[in-house]
This record gives structure tokens, C-alpha cells and sequence, in this order.
């Protein structure tokens, strides 16, 4: 007597938990980067001992986790190469939603990252008008005075903000934060509404306005660069086009969980 077949929905059902289960400890990993327990990550997935553990040997067997003894299991060299090559990447993705930022404002928009004290530009894309703020590739400014190195500062907690950054800063215009309690304000702020302004207080005549976004591929920050006269009069217009920007661009990449 022939087995039963399983229903094709029935089937498809199964194989997209499996897949879920599979993502949600591979999610669990990624913020674990020192390794959990089979416990662990079952606690962490709310998911029997059992079904993590056949989980976990079928990601093993294609090197997506690393297991070791008890102690640990980690993410394996098969994913961490696949998101070392999709990295490399980040710009080529930004792009177009940095195209679309620029069009609907009419305003130069720059792509950074933090680059130990300060925000490197690794991408921007130049208003075409004739009054515009043009940037430069790899140019380095204080994280503290401007708006995309605060956006990425309020990603993590006061505490590490002050051990990176120390009590005092260095002051570019007159405009500058002088010290951790000013800076501290603008990131209470931050964490409140999404946005960071830089008014004047990196390059005299130019305003800015910044969101970040924490995904899978790493911490960015998005800009808008303004000359101040133009930047008073569309802020709000401004404000809605760069969150539309952000929503756009996590939607895409990828939103990293929270982390402890």
C-alpha cells in the first residue's frame, strides 16, 4: 500500500515555518555574535529544545551556523561571506533612493558612516541648481556637530556616547556644541523624533538634516546638505521627504533587531 500524499498547501505551509524558525535563530545569532546555547536560542526563538536542535544541525550541515560542544553555536562562514559580499554592496542599493531624495527636494543628500570619532561620506549625490552644497567623498567631520554622525550617536545609549566621545569638544563654528550636556540635549531629542539638525555648527551657511538607519548591512546615516536661507523656509518638506527616505531604505536592507 502506497504513503498517504501530503496536500501541496499542507506541504508549502510546512516548509515556510521551517523556514521562519530557521530566519528567527539565525536573527538570534546575529546579535549574539559570542555564541548561545541550544537553551538559549530556543528561549530566545520560543521554540521547543528539540526543534532548535534539528534546526541548527540542518544549518550546520551548510555551514550557515558554526557549532561547538554545548557552548556554542554561531554564525557560519557560509552566511558571513554571503553578507561580507552583499556589503559591498550598500551604496549600489542607497542609490537609487538617494536619487529619489535629491529629485524631490532639489537638495544634495549624502550617505555616511562613523568612522571612529567622526562621519566619513562614502556617497552623496550633488542637487543640480546653482546655489548647491557639493561634499567630498571621504571627508571627515566631527560626529558631535554634525547631523548624521548625532543621528548615529543616538543609536547607542548616553553612556557609550560619553566614553567615545569625552566631556569637551572642539568648537568649528561659533554655533558648535561645547560640551557632553549640549550634545546630550540634541540626542534626547533625536531619540525622540527620528531627526538631527546640524544649523550652522560644521560649515557656516549650510544647515543639515539627518536620519540613520541600523540594518543588517551596518549603521548609516542619510543627509540632506542645505544652504541655511533655503533650509528655514522647506524644513517641513524636507523632514517628510527624508523619513519617506529612511522608511524606503530599512523596508529594503533590512532592520537590525534591538539590541541588549
Amino acid at each position: 500500500m502506497s504513503e498517504p500524499s501530503i496536500p501541496h498547501d499542507e506541504e508549502r505551509t510546512g516548509g515556510i515555518q521551517v523556514i521562519t524558525r530557521a530566519a528567527k535563530i539565525l536573527d538570534a545569532l546575529g546579535a549574539k555574535p559570542n555564541g548561545m546555547s541550544l537553551g538559549e536560542i530556543a528561549l530566545a526563538v520560543d521554540l521547543p529544545r528539540s526543534t532548535v536542535q534539528r534546526i541548527v544541525a540542518a544549518l550546520d550541515s551548510v555551514k550557515l551556523v558554526r557549532s561547538h560542544g554545548a557552548g556554542g553555536v554561531r554564525l557560519g562562514p557560509a552566511l558571513l561571506r554571503l553578507i561580507a559580499n552583499v556589503h559591498t554592496d550598500v551604496v549600489t542599493i542607497a542609490q537609487p533612493w538617494l536619487q529619489a531624495l535629491c529629485q524631490a527636494t532639489g537638495e544634495t543628500v549624502s550617505l555616511g558612516r562613523a568612522s571612529g570619532l567622526q562621519l566619513a561620506i562614502v556617497h552623496y549625490v550633488v542637487a543640480d541648481r546653482e546655489l548647491r552644497v557639493v561634499p567630498r567623498i571621504g571627508m571627515n567631520l566631527p560626529l558631535y556637530s554634525t547631523s548624521g554622525g548625532r543621528a548615529l550617536l543616538a543609536l547607542d545609549s548616553d553612556e557609550a556616547a560619553r566614553e567615545l566621545l569625552g566631556e569637551a569638544y572642539q568648537a568649528i563654528t561659533d554655533l558648535t556644541v561645547r560640551d557632553f550636556p549640549a550634545l546630550l540635549a540634541h540626542l534626547t531629542e533625536i531619540r525622540h523624533t527620528g531627526l538631527a539638525y546640524d544649523r550652522g555648527e560644521t560649515l557656516e551657511g549650510v544647515s543639515t538634516m539627518a536620519v540613520a538607519i541600523d540594518t543588517i548591512l551596518g549603521r548609516f546615516s542619510i543627509s540632506l546638505l542645505v544652504p541655511t536661507p533655503r533650509f528655514e523656509r522647506f524644513e517641513d518638506h524636507y523632514r517628510q521627504e527624508i523619513l519617506k527616505c529612511k522608511l524606503g531604505m530599512v523596508d529594503e536592507i533590512g532592520k537590525v533587531a534591538l539590541r541588549d
